[in-house]
């Protein structure tokens, strides 16, 4: 990964074209995240937050003979309880706390992501009215034939040439979001908007940035790096989006990934050394502002026009200090800090008590408390609404996966509540989104897969061998479900079945080892319902979608408002949902993973403790 910033000013021999330079900086994913702290364990966090980035921004602006642009790719209006709040009590007509920010901050334009429309269309369009700079979204449009936001935009400025002249240049820029974004949100967009694949999108628009005079264009991908080959509809189309002609640049986002990454595989088609699709300059930061996205192009000026004579990519880091604080970050904090400050008051609102300590610090490595009371609270509501149904009779089961797992994150994004109150802020913390609980049908045979999927989440393991890598370090913990109301083992010698985006690499393979329900085998032609939230039934992660005439049922409320009524309705959590999965036992075998140095405050066999790890977490063992 590249870690200095190229100077492009040598002056070269001055009988050769003339060269500027263009730097591209890129957030995305910021997710309300505009201070440093974590609104989940309601505590600053110096690792996270647009603030943080703030002189980072300003540093690289700084030389007056570098053109700079500051853009923004999508997921930056909702995704933690200051958003929420914002969004359930925010008065139309005041400018939005993000929008200030990014208008204190001077971008240059945005993108929009999918999460943005999790409040409607009425509160995006609203929000954006305070933007100071363009909106960009080409591959979704409304029903009624009135424009949200343009598809592209032409950005006007100048390069300083190093032969001493200045000369103009059109930057186009254009938005793109995943085409599933009308299937997530069904009842914030059914009806109101249609979306197309990206790929085909780019080719019908592209040229017609290029016939309005854009000299380089700029794609603010908000999807990530998947398949190479293209498919209708693709979710995370970054690579094929590459491929086009014309298109230059490519900012990433959506997946919460880095990228240069020099982990990932080289290919002929993608350089995570150099930072690179199809030979493109790309830049993917992470997310919550924990890295920024940076791309240098020296451009040369040849026969009136501009051309890319080469690029560097990196990701830089924000400021951890702030000390002394800058007027930059200060003028952030002035922008949020009364939404900031009414927030804690609410999220700090006790819902309940508990006697046991919930955290999820082995979230994925066995059976995790935080888990089983949300699946717990999202059976009983399906099994409350759906008495004195025809379904009534079908065992309810429950799908979950975490958000707080550490990852890329960091060791300090886990839920960790002590016995005594929960409060608001720990039931966000379970389930930060906004999507509505569902009700669907499955049989044993799709389950078995769902649960196949999930488990591509793991390494495969040698049987006698010892600290392996247990996790797949290219798999979010939030993809990893769990079914919840049955009980089996979870076999990692065995190759996966799916891949970490969910491709089939062979129906032969499976690491699913005892499904039972009730203490009997589940047969392929079982039925059940599963409670589980709208993105996930909508395929959502690289599951399966539901068919629509399998779900059953649909709430009005979100999994989190499910959540708090469960929590509210036991007062004090006593009564703990059962264990269901396991892995199966295999001797003198063990792997390794990573977790917080707090995790040893709750060690039991058969995890260990190894040993300090990488970049703040700490290693703990797995014994088989």
């Amino acid at each position: 990964m590249n870690t200095e910033i190229v100077d492009f000013r040598e002056r070269n021999n001055r009988s050769v074209a003339p060269t500027g330079h263009l730097r591209i900086m890129e957030t995305t994913d910021l997710h309300m995240q505009i201070l440093d702290y974590d609104y989940f364990a309601d505590h600053p966090d110096k690792t996270t937050g647009l603030i943080r980035l703030a002189n980072k921004i300003a540093a690289l602006r700084a030389d007056p003979d570098v053109t700079t642009l500051l853009m923004d790719n999508g997921d930056f209006l909702q995704g933690n309880p200051l958003a929420d709040y914002i969004a359930a009590n925010w008065e139309r007509g005041r400018l939005h706390p993000m929008i200030a920010a990014m208008n204190v901050m001077g971008y240059d334009a945005l993108g929009l992501g999918n999460h943005e429309f999790d409040y409607g269309i009425d509160f995006l369009r609203s929000a954006l009215d305070g933007t100071e700079f363009p909106a960009t979204c080409a591959n979704l449009r409304l029903t009624d034939g009135q424009e949200l936001v343009p598809p592209y935009a032409i950005l006007q400025r100048n390069i300083s040439c190093d032969d001493g002249m200045t000369r103009a240049i059109k930057i186009g820029v254009v938005g793109f979001l995943p085409p599933q974004v009308s299937d997530w949100n069904p009842d914030k967009l059914s009806g109101i908007a249609e979306t197309t694949d990206i790929a085909a999108c780019a080719k019908q628009i592209i040229p017609t940035m290029k016939a309005e005079g854009a000299d380089i264009i700029i794609a603010l991908c908000h999807s990530g790096i998947g398949a190479n080959d293209h498919f209708e509809g693709m979710e995370n189309a970054a690579v094929p989006l590459a491929s086009i002609n014309e298109i230059d640049v490519i900012l990433a986002g959506h997946t919460h990934e880095f990228f240069p990454d020099p982990d990932r595989s080289v290919s002929d088609i993608v350089d995570p050394v150099s930072g690179t699709l199809h030979g493109k300059p790309t830049v993917m930061p992470g997310f919550y502002g924990s890295r920024l996205g940076v791309v240098d192009l020296k451009l040369r000026w040849v026969d009136d026009t501009w051309q890319i004579r080469s690029h560097r990519t990196r990701l830089a880091k924000g400021d951890p200090g702030l000390a002394p604080e800058s007027a930059l970050p200060q003028r952030l904090k002035q922008e949020v800090f009364a939404a900031h400050v009414a927030t804690l008051a609410h999220i700090r609102q006790p819902i309940a008590t508990t006697n046991d300590h919930v955290h999820s610090y082995f979230t994925t490595i066995g059976p995790d408390l935080s888990q089983r009371l949300l699946a717990q609270a999202q059976r009983a509501h399906v099994k409350e609404v759906l008495a004195g149904t025809e379904h009534e009779r079908l065992p309810v089961l429950a799908a979950t996966a975490p958000y707080l797992f550490g990852g890329r994150a960091g060791p300090g994004h886990y839920i960790d509540i002590p016995p005594g109150p929960i409060a608001l802020r720990d039931a966000a913390a379970m389930f930060p989104f906004t999507d509505k609980l569902c009700a669907v049908r499955r049989t044993g045979a799709e389950l078995r897969n769902w649960i196949e999927r999930g488990a591509s989440h793991y390494m495969q393991v040698t049987v006698g061998a010892h600290d392996q890598p247990l996790i797949n370090p290219f798999s979010p913990g939030y993809n990893c479900d769990v079914i919840h109301g049955l009980t089996y083992e979870i076999d990692l010698s065995q190759p996966a079945r799916f891949d970490t985006a969910g491709a089939l690499i062979s129906s032969q393979n499976s690491r699913l080892r005892d499904l039972r329900y009730d203490g009997k085998p589940v047969l392929d032609d079982d039925l059940f319902v599963v409670a589980a939230n709208r993105y996930r039934i909508n395929g959502g992660g690289g599951y399966v979608r539901c068919p629509d005439e399998d779900l059953l049922y649909l709430s009005t409320l979100s999994v989190r408002d499910v959540l708090i009524q469960s929590f509210k309705g036991q007062s004090n959590i006593e009564s703990l949902p059962a264990k269901e999965w396991e892995f199966t036992h295999h001797p003198n075998t063990s792997g390794v993973f990573p977790s917080a140095p707090a995790a040893q405050d709750h060690l039991a066999e058969p995890i260990s403790y190894v040993g300090h790890g990488e970049n703040g977490f700490d290693l703990y063992r797995f014994t088989f």
